[in-house]
Protein backbone atom coordinates (compact mmCIF):
# COMPACT_ATOMS: atom_id res chain seq x y z
CA UNK A 1 0.00 0.00 0.00
CA UNK A 2 1.70 3.29 -0.77
CA UNK A 3 0.90 6.23 1.36
CA UNK A 4 1.43 10.02 0.56
CA UNK A 5 2.05 11.87 3.46
CA UNK A 6 1.58 15.27 3.68
CA UNK A 7 3.51 17.86 5.82
CA UNK A 8 1.84 21.07 6.12
CA UNK A 9 4.48 23.95 6.95
CA UNK A 10 5.24 26.59 4.59
CA UNK A 11 6.34 25.26 2.36
CA UNK A 12 3.85 22.38 2.48
CA UNK A 13 6.51 18.70 1.91
CA UNK A 14 4.63 15.43 0.41
CA UNK A 15 6.37 12.16 0.84
CA UNK A 16 5.73 8.76 -0.95
CA UNK A 17 5.76 5.85 1.60
CA UNK A 18 4.88 2.21 0.75
CA UNK A 19 3.84 0.02 3.96
CA UNK A 20 5.38 -2.91 2.55
CA UNK A 21 3.73 -5.75 5.43
CA UNK A 22 0.30 -6.36 6.37
CA UNK A 23 0.90 -5.97 10.21
CA UNK A 24 2.35 -2.59 9.42
CA UNK A 25 -0.52 -1.88 7.08
CA UNK A 26 -3.37 -2.83 10.13
CA UNK A 27 -1.17 -0.96 12.41
CA UNK A 28 -1.01 2.59 10.44
CA UNK A 29 -5.56 1.97 9.66
CA UNK A 30 -5.75 1.00 13.52
CA UNK A 31 -4.37 4.47 14.55
CA UNK A 32 -6.17 6.04 11.40
CA UNK A 33 -9.12 4.57 12.72
CA UNK A 34 -8.66 5.82 16.17
CA UNK A 35 -8.07 9.41 14.85
CA UNK A 36 -4.36 9.55 15.75
CA UNK A 37 -3.37 10.78 12.16
CA UNK A 38 -0.47 12.66 13.77
CA UNK A 39 0.85 8.67 14.99
CA UNK A 40 0.16 6.91 11.99
CA UNK A 41 2.67 9.49 10.07
CA UNK A 42 4.70 9.00 12.18
CA UNK A 43 4.81 5.33 12.07
CA UNK A 44 4.43 5.29 8.09
CA UNK A 45 7.30 7.26 7.98
CA UNK A 46 9.88 5.23 10.49
CA UNK A 47 8.60 1.87 10.08
CA UNK A 48 7.59 2.29 5.71
CA UNK A 49 9.92 2.00 2.76
CA UNK A 50 10.60 5.76 1.64
CA UNK A 51 9.97 6.22 -2.10
CA UNK A 52 10.33 9.61 -2.88
CA UNK A 53 9.27 13.19 -2.26
CA UNK A 54 6.62 14.75 -3.95
CA UNK A 55 6.50 18.20 -5.51
CA UNK A 56 3.59 20.08 -6.63
CA UNK A 57 3.63 19.73 -9.96
CA UNK A 58 3.93 15.73 -9.50
CA UNK A 59 0.98 15.23 -8.03
CA UNK A 60 -1.57 14.51 -10.36
CA UNK A 61 0.79 11.83 -11.60
CA UNK A 62 1.43 9.81 -8.21
CA UNK A 63 -0.44 6.39 -7.61
CA UNK A 64 -1.34 6.29 -3.90
CA UNK A 65 -4.10 4.46 -1.83
CA UNK A 66 -4.22 6.84 0.94
CA UNK A 67 -3.35 10.41 1.41
CA UNK A 68 -2.69 11.62 4.96
CA UNK A 69 -2.14 14.40 6.71
CA UNK A 70 -1.93 15.25 10.38
CA UNK A 71 -6.01 16.15 10.63
CA UNK A 72 -7.26 14.16 7.89
CA UNK A 73 -7.02 10.30 5.92
CA UNK A 74 -8.44 10.47 2.28
CA UNK A 75 -8.70 6.74 1.06
CA UNK A 76 -9.27 5.65 -3.19
CA UNK A 77 -7.49 8.25 -4.54
CA UNK A 78 -7.82 6.44 -8.58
Amino acid sequence: MKVLIVIDHSPKQRFLVKLHTEALIREVIDLIERRRHSQAMVTALSKGRFEKEVDQHELPNVKADLILSKDNASWDLM
